[in-house]
């Protein structure tokens, strides 16, 4: 397995290289910091990317903007529960996790292989977080997350205060099909459920 490690060069990078290391022995992980890395660093072949997310948060823009040569390494981010994580979004189209630093070894350890899997991890129900949902929960993000562009539509229509039953009159499609929709997207963003409109 092949990591990036994006952060610091201190005791704490160190303790999680440490535990990548321990768990994953045929691992080879590199660790830069943002501002020092080339392009052509950022362009080789990861198997997963993992930032530090106190270090990212002191970048300026230009540095910040390398990171979409990215796109195609599954990117898992460590961070503290009142940052601002817009940026996280808006600089990197494939975040696959947002995890707490004082998240426990063995949730770290199943937050990487969920990430290498395909999956999806976070500390938080995503829409908890102290951000401006209307920008965090763009077109955009829901790309990143992989919703299709079905699932999307089925999203907007029930943020919107569609039922599933009123879903599933307009897209022509059962209720149940419409419900199966809708557990894939939460898997994809990574919540247990949805905010629940005055609608409903």
């Amino acid at each position: 397995m092949k990591v990036l490690y994006l952060g610091e060069k201190n005791i704490g990078s160190l303790g999680i290289i440490r535990i990548i290391e321990t768990s994953y022995p045929e691992s080879s992980i590199i660790l830069k910091g943002v501002e020092e890395c080339s392009n052509k660093a950022l362009s080789e072949p990861y198997d997963i990317c993992i930032i530090d997310g106190k270090k990212l948060d002191a970048q300026p823009v230009e540095n910040l903007k390398k990171l979409t040569l990215l796109s195609s390494v599954p990117v898992l981010v460590l961070a503290k529960k009142e940052q601002s994580l817009h940026k996280f979004f808006n600089h990197l189209s494939n975040v696959r996790g947002i995890i707490e630093y004082e998240s426990g070894v063995e949730f770290f350890l199943n937050a990487i292989n969920m990430v290498l899997a395909g999956g999806y991890c976070y500390s938080w129900d995503v829409y908890s977080l102290k951000n401006d949902s209307s920008e965090l929960f763009n077109e955009e993000y829901f790309e990143s997350v992989g919703l299709t562009r079905r699932e999307m539509e089925i999203l907007k229509m029930y943020l919107d205060g569609a039922t599933n039953k009123e879903i599933s009159i307009k897209l022509s499609r059962s209720q149940k099909t419409i419900s199966a929709h809708k557990s894939n997207i939460l898997r994809k963003i990574g919540t247990k459920r949805l905010p629940i409109s005055s609608a409903h």
